[in-house]
Parts: C-alpha cells; structure tokens; sequence
C-alpha cells in the first residue's frame, strides 16, 4: 500500500456479539449513503466503504498514516457499543481479516456466497457517493476475485451455503419430510424467495407467503404454489401453519404474540416453528411463551453450524494458500503503483538526458538511425528500471512473511 496511507477496518460481527446487539447496529441500504458521507467528511479520511449485512456490520477507510482512524469511525457508526464487541485491524491484517469475510470463512455459514452481492452492493453505493478511491476499488475487487477463488478451488463452496438453507435444515430437525408441513413465509423478497426454493427441494408442498406489498407475495405464491397473504391478515395466515419463517426487515416486530391463536396452539400435536431470518429481529421473543411454539433466532442458528465444526475444519483445508497469494499480489501491485510519480519522474528524465546527448553529438543534423537508436536504447533501460521496481514491490512483504502473518492471525481467532 502507498506508505503515505493506511487501511483501517472496524467491525461487528455474529463472532463478537449477539443477535440483540447487532440488530442495533445494522447500517440499513436507505443509511448507507449518508453514512458514507458522514465518514468521509471525517479529518483524515480519504476514501470510505460500508459493509452492513444481517450477521456483520463493518467499516473500512483510507486514511492519512499515523492518524488515529478508528475512534471517529467507531464514534460515527458504533456510538455506545461496548469494546468488547468490537474489532479494529491495521493494514495487513485489515485486508487478512476482510479477504476472509469475501472468502465465506468468517461467516456464520462457513462459505455462504450471498456475501459477495452484499460487496458488490457495498462497491456500487460506496461509488455513488464518491468515497471508494483506486486503493479500495482495487482491494474489493481483489477479494471479489479470492473469494470466488476459494469457493471454487476449495469444499469450502460445497454443502450448505446460505442461512436459508441452514433454516429449512433446522426445520427438518423438527418435522422430518416436509410432505404434510404447512409453511408460511412472512417476507417475499430475497431470502423468502430462497427458503421457499430449499423448502419445494426438500419436499414441502405447501407453502404461503405473507408481504407488505401484497403484489410480491402473490407472485411467490403464483411462483412455488399456495396462498399469498397480506401481513395486515398475517393473524389468520398463521392459522394453519406449522413452520413460519420471517424474512423481513422492520424497525419493530412483525410477528408478535398477537399474530397467534393460543387456544388452537394448545390443542396441537405437534409444536409450531418459528424461524427468524431477519436482522433487526422480526419476531417477538415472547413468542416462545405460547404454548407448543419453538424460536430459533440467528443466534440459536449459529449454534447448530458450529456443531458442525469437524466438517468445517476440513472444508478449510488449502484456503490459506489462495488468501496468501492474492494477499501477495494486492499488496505488490500497490506498492508497485505508490512508484508511479517515481516512475514518471524517471522517464522523463531518461528522455531529457537521450536529447541532450543527441544535441551534443550532431544537434539539428542528426541521423534518423542514431535517433531511433536512442529511442530504443532508453524504452529498454526504461524497461529495465520498471523490472527492478516491480522486483523490488514484490520483495517488499514476501509470500512467506505473509503465510506467518496470516497464522498469527487465526491463532488470534482462537
């Protein structure tokens, strides 16, 4: 990186709080704008990017060496919030650390590929209030690139890769085949869409969709089969349902107690599922004070991935490798670019020198073959100078300091 700036990262994340805490500290897609603006307003912010997802909240900025960046940023998107659900990195382990989110390996659900839209989202907003500069736009690109890299190369791709999917597992638990389990998705965006996908794959046969917009739930209903339902008519809905999951994002719960028939909840031979997707919460916790209703939040869905932490172990094995190497290679090429005035500088001086020693020699009467020749002879020193700089960029932090670094940093992780 150019040695006059320096990479800050402040985050958030399922690893470092709960459920109950990050949803006070999601970034909404209507904020993100206005809290970019407000960042790079910040003394010593030169460039600025939000990632704000349902199981992390994180910063990263450019900022002037030797400026303190990551009180202002935790003043500016994580006002109250205790350290101890916090992290800040520096540089290397910064890009480590964020390499590691693009890659799914710091996931809730070890290599969950939604979080590659999240980035390009993050990029394509971060642009349109002009707070992402070359330096970011080329490290989010490079890890857009290693994460594809380790989802492709490595296990890490297979299995389960969604907390959608890993819902409609956690609902199987439950009930087994989904042959005779009624379904109602509350949320007919991204996420419902995706549990209703893994729900018909696994066998479920009826599914209904509740929405605020109820055009958009009768396209899903009209998509997989069932009814649509308006969340003003979700009392109802719920009725005959015996798994509900919410998707929805909403500023307050909507799905409360209310929204169910106790009475009816009573008489069950069976108890009702509850599975909440959403971050801000959907569902009302007090839910689970009706009778014959089980809740899993992201929190208790957090649990049952990590009983599975062999089969994570072992889907990891040879990431470290590829996160490395494009470690390696982001950080040559930027040193290699903090060369460019060096590099301009340069040239111009070889050219300056060829047409002073050309003046000398023969001045206006010079022969076209000694010029070209004095052309050529300095596009190749040129080119020699060009290879020793990109030597010397990529010697500056080899793959082997990097490797030990990177294992220092997930001895960290514990």
């Amino acid at each position: 990186m150019d040695p006059r700036f320096s990479l800050t990262l402040v985050g958030l994340s399922h690893r470092t709080a709960s459920v109950a805490v990050r949803e006070q500290y999601v970034v909404s897609q209507g904020d993100v704008p206005g809290c970019l603006r407000a960042l790079k307003a910040t003394e010593g912010v030169c460039e600025a990017f939000v990632l704000s997802t349902c199981n992390r909240t994180e910063v990263l900025v450019i900022g002037e060496r030797g400026r303190d960046l990551s009180s202002p940023v935790r003043t500016q998107v994580f006002r109250n919030l205790g350290a101890e659900h916090l992290y800040a990195y520096e540089d290397v382990q910064a890009l480590i650390h964020f390499y590691r989110v693009a890659s799914g390996l710091d996931s809730l659900v070890l290599g969950e590929s939604e979080i590659l839209g999240q980035i390009k989202r993050g990029m394509e907003l971060a642009q349109a209030e002009k707070t992402l500069g070359s330096t970011l736009q080329a490290l989010l690109q490079q890890a857009l690139h290693t994460g594809k890299r380790v989802r492709t190369e490595t296990p890490v791709g297979q299995g389960t890769l969604s907390v959608a999917r890993v819902g409609v597992d956690v609902a199987a638990r439950v009930f087994g085949p989904f042959n005779s389990v009624s379904t109602l998705i509350v949320g007919a965006g991204e996420t419902g869409i995706l549990v209703a996908r893994h729900m018909k794959g696994a066998g479920a046969k009826e599914l209904s969709f509740a929405n605020r917009t109820l055009a958009r739930a009768e396209n899903a209903a009209h998509e997989f089969g069932g009814k649509a339902w308006p969340l003003d008519l979700l009392s109802e809905a719920t009725r005959g349902a015996d798994l509900v999951v919410a998707c929805v994002e909403a500023s307050e719960f909507a799905v409360t107690p209310a929204h169910f028939d106790a009475k009816s909840l009573k008489r069950r031979d069976r108890p009702m599922l509850v599975v909440d997707l959403s971050i801000p919460r959907a569902v009302d916790p007090a839910v689970t004070q009706l009778p014959n209703v089980l809740l899993y939040d992201m929190d208790d869905l957090g649990k049952v991935v990590r009983e599975n932490k062999q089969g994570r172990d072992l889907a990891v094995e040879g990431t470290a490798e590829i996160l490395v190497s494009e470690l390696h290679k982001y950080l040559a090429g930027r040193a290699y670019a903090a060369f460019g005035p060096a590099i301009a500088t340069l040239r111009q001086r070889f050219e300056t020198v060829r047409d002073e020693v050309l003046d000398s020699i023969a001045g206006a009467k010079s022969d076209p073959k000694d010029v070209q020749l004095a052309h050529e002879l300095t596009k190749r020193l040129m080119d020699v100078a060009m290879a020793q700089m990109k030597e010397g960029a990529r010697s500056t932090r080899s793959e082997e300091a990097l490797d030990r670094e990177y294992q220092r940093f997930l001895d960290h992780l514990g």
